[in-house]
């Protein structure tokens, strides 16, 4: 930490040295193309001096509008574990879809199946064939609004919708709480 502080202070020790010598440069009166290339490359110095310094003050990135512990692949929460999630549908012992040729598998407990069949009944039937589409078999939104016969706008709505709903089931619900 000492060495990053001491480097901290020669950057900026080096930043005052940079603009004393570009005002130097700017009370000269011949404007040659020499000293024109001069000060811009003196500008350009004292760009990357500021850039750098402002990462060490930060630890981020200038510019950035957010942090990487603020990514949007951060952000992404989901109201199951997707895993939890396709291995129920793996368990669903009737094909409600035309698109579902799974065979039923028994890999999930009675109560995690309770669980989430608590939190998708709050969803429309159309919700529900979408959400179990893209998270229960991993099905691109592209492919999920070509077989549907709607735009990949209207898949994303629906996931969105869903998994708001499912959040709310779950914070609100009996099943969901223990």
């Amino acid at each position: 930490m000492e060495d990053l502080a001491f480097l901290l202070s020669q950057y900026k020790e080096t930043l005052k040295d940079t603009h004393k010598l570009l005002e130097r440069a700017d009370d000269c009166y011949t404007f040659d193309d020499q000293l024109k290339s001069d000060k811009k490359i003196i500008e350009g110095i004292i760009e990357d001096l500021e850039f750098a310094i402002s990462w060490m003050e930060t630890g981020r990135r200038p510019g950035n509008k957010r942090g990487i512990e603020r990514l949007a692949a951060y952000q992404r929460e989901r109201p199951f574990d997707p895993l939890l999630m396709q291995k129920y549908f793996r368990n669903m012992d009737d094909q409600l879809y035309e698109w579902d040729d799974h065979i039923q598998e028994d890999s999930i407990t009675s109560w995690d199946k309770e669980r989430i069949e608590d939190a998708l009944s709050v969803l429309s039937k159309r919700e529900k064939e979408i959400y179990l589409m893209s998270r229960g078999r991993n099905i691109p939104y592209s492919q999920i609004a070509k077989y549907l016969g709607v735009t990949i706008g209207t898949v994303k709505t629906n996931i969105k919708r869903a998994e708001a709903k499912i959040s709310q089931q779950i914070t609100e619900s009996l099943f969901c709480v223990c």
